[in-house]
């Protein structure tokens, strides 16, 4: 785990980690903005991250957020565990990329809130929504960091 301060420049890119997808969303270079990006199989980027090293060469990725299903009370469960295990298997070998891991309790219901004030049925999101839950935690620690 790394301190953000460390690493000033480049693309955030957060990873909502499920059994079954995973969502990424990036920030701009100024990072001030998050947009929901793609939903990748969990399972293959367990197996081979190449598409998730494409995306983090591509956009210039400097810093990795991976979400936390923390309880109501902001601790570490089960579910956790798998999160930080799945992610363990997915970003191996990006040694040279800081990885911090970030409360996303929430987002999921928060993303869901967001894609029907936008007009938006469920059928719409189905298979997006993971990508959206990570834009909305990545915005929220967005709006923590000073920038």
């Amino acid at each position: 785990m790394s301190n953000l301060n460390k690493v000033e420049k480049g693309r955030i890119l957060a990873l909502d980690i499920g059994e079954v997808r995973t969502g990424l969303a990036l920030s701009d270079l100024l990072r001030k903005h998050a947009s929901a990006f793609q939903v990748l199989d969990t399972k293959q980027l367990c197996l081979n991250n190449k598409g998730l090293r494409e995306v983090i060469n591509e956009y210039e990725v400097t810093l990795i957020l991976v979400g936390l299903p923390l309880d109501s009370e902001g601790n570490e469960g089960p579910q956790t565990r798998r999160v930080r295990n799945l992610a363990q298997h997915m970003l191996e070998g990006f040694v040279d990329i800081p990885v911090i891991f970030f409360d996303e309790r929430m987002s999921s219901k928060e993303a869901m809130v967001q894609a029907h004030d936008r007009g938006l049925n469920t059928r719409d999101m189905r298979g997006k929504l993971d990508a959206f839950a990570a834009a909305v935690f990545l915005q929220s620690y967005l709006d923590t960091i000073d920038n």
